[in-house]
């Protein structure tokens, strides 16, 4: 589903969806590691990982052969983000790997270039993908779907 309550805001356009499913699927060649972004106008919960590890299961992002699903969640209200990684990945990140990538949205919704933020965060994650579970041939394709999902 494209942005829903996002699309015709001034923060994401249909043109800037497609630029971060495109981004998604760049980050995910060359490797096991499927990506995907949830947006959200307010995070339902005190703290926003919960809302990512929530999300990550709803997205049935846990199924990945591996376990190699990397969830980016943002939240317009309280204006969070943050990353949840499965365990084929997560521990892979050097420190503070996960704070920069937070850093690169943060820093594009400040700048109002929200699109840029997500799909540079999205290039981050996918070169990290590419050293820690790499896969030349993808002999297991697209397990999720790429996309950018809201609620």
């Amino acid at each position: 589903m494209p942005f829903g309550p996002f699309l015709g805001t001034k923060l994401l356009t249909a043109a800037d969806d497609a630029r971060i499913v495109a981004a998604i699927a760049r980050a995910e060649k060359g490797s096991r590691g499927e990506v995907r972004v949830h947006l959200e106008r307010r995070c339902p919960t005190a703290e926003p990982m919960d809302r990512a590890r929530d999300r990550f299961a709803h997205l049935n992002m846990h199924v990945t052969a591996d376990a190699t699903g990397v969830l980016l969640y943002v939240a317009l209200s309280p204006r969070v983000a943050c990353v949840f990684a499965g365990e084929g990945v997560h521990g892979a990140a050097a420190a503070g790997f996960w704070d920069e990538v937070v850093d690169r949205v943060g820093r594009g919704f400040a700048e109002g270039r929200a699109a840029d933020g997500l799909i540079d965060a999205i290039e981050r994650i996918g070169e990290l993908l590419r050293r820690v579970v790499p896969d030349d041939d993808d002999a297991r394709g697209n397990e999720l779907p790429d996309e950018v999902s809201t609620s």
